[in-house]
């Protein structure tokens, strides 16, 4: 499951009340809708795993989003914390299995799926949209400058440390203004939202493998992918914004059904042991991604023939 051309994604939504990293500025927006909505273009663009920062707020964020396929990323030190702070969390948790990760504060949610492809099809370490002479979000960057950026301690966060690397950097004009439309709460954001970046139409399906009864569906897969990195199943329900009751109930349902060992385990008291998703669990994840992203693809092409393209 570590494919070398994967494309992952960081959304930071972590920061205190007050100042200009606010998730409290998205309180008056829905922040939680602004949020699934990046998700949701994230997804159909392609972007296989995605990282949600958390802090301010982390326990509600997670529990309205955790059923989105995200991994979630707390931070206690929200208040003192800056951008780049969340951005480098974010940039270490995904570079071991991605080649290129997107980044984007949770304040910037309106880009589309089409900007997030023409951004894809640079080849460059760094690639930043800019929409009427004015660098957006999300940028995307090469895993290995990824962690360049994560120790960087100069000046002007993420954007001084993009251009103090000294690597390529290519800017892509679109014509997408939610590059550069942040959401503030004096702005009547909602309405600015609407208007300007109305959020498309499209078809979204659910795939779950049922025998009996469900067993693997995209929980099951979230659950999967952090055992493979985390090497842990509780610190793998963490990340998903799952208890661990529930994480492993999923786990024995799916091996009742399938009647193999997906997750291999040795007991570990108090940390609860070690984990590892099977060479059977392993290919099962495979089929299943490549499942849902051909499903998806159909579902795509048979609503545009039944609905149209405009």
């Amino acid at each position: 499951m570590t494919g070398f051309m994967r494309i992952g994604a960081v959304i930071a939504a972590a920061g205190a009340p007050g100042g200009f990293r606010s998730y409290d500025e998205l309180e008056h927006t829905d922040g939680s809708s602004m949020i699934r909505r990046m998700i949701y273009s994230f997804r159909r663009a392609g972007v296989e795993d995605i990282a949600v920062v958390t802090g301010y707020k982390a326990e509600e964020t997670e529990k309205t989003l955790a059923k989105l396929g995200a991994v979630f990323l707390r931070t206690e030190n929200y208040e003192t914390e800056q951008m780049l702070d969340f951005a480098a969390r974010g940039f270490r948790y995904l570079a071991g299995n991605c080649s290129r990760i997107f980044f984007c504060p949770a304040d910037v949610p309106l880009f589309t799926e089409r900007t997030l492809k023409k951004m894809m099809e640079q080849d460059a370490p760094a690639v930043i949209p800019v929409y009427e002479g004015r660098r957006g979000h999300p940028v995307l960057l090469d895993a290995r400058l990824t962690e360049w950026i994560a120790s960087y301690r100069g000046e002007r966060g993420l954007k001084g440390a993009i251009d103090a690397s000294g690597e390529e950097t290519v800017f892509v004009e679109v014509s997408d203004g939610g590059v550069v439309i942040r959401a503030r709460k004096e702005d009547c954001f909602e309405e600015v939202a609407e208007k300007e970046c109305p959020p498309p139409v499209y078809p979204r399906v659910k795939v779950q493998l049922v025998k009996n009864e469900p067993f693997f569906g995209p929980g099951m897969m979230v659950i999967l992918k952090q055992i493979e990195i985390l090497g842990s199943v509780r610190e793998a329900c963490e990340k998903a914004g799952m208890s661990y009751s529930k994480g492993w109930s999923l786990i024995r349902t799916a091996e009742r059904e399938l009647g193999c060992t997906v997750v291999e385990r040795s007991p570990g008291g108090k940390t609860g042991g070690t984990a590892r998703v099977s060479e059977k669990g392993r290919c099962l994840m495979e089929k299943y991604e490549r499942l849902e992203r051909e499903v998806a693809e159909a579902a795509e092409e048979k609503y545009r023939e039944i609905f149209g393209s405009g």
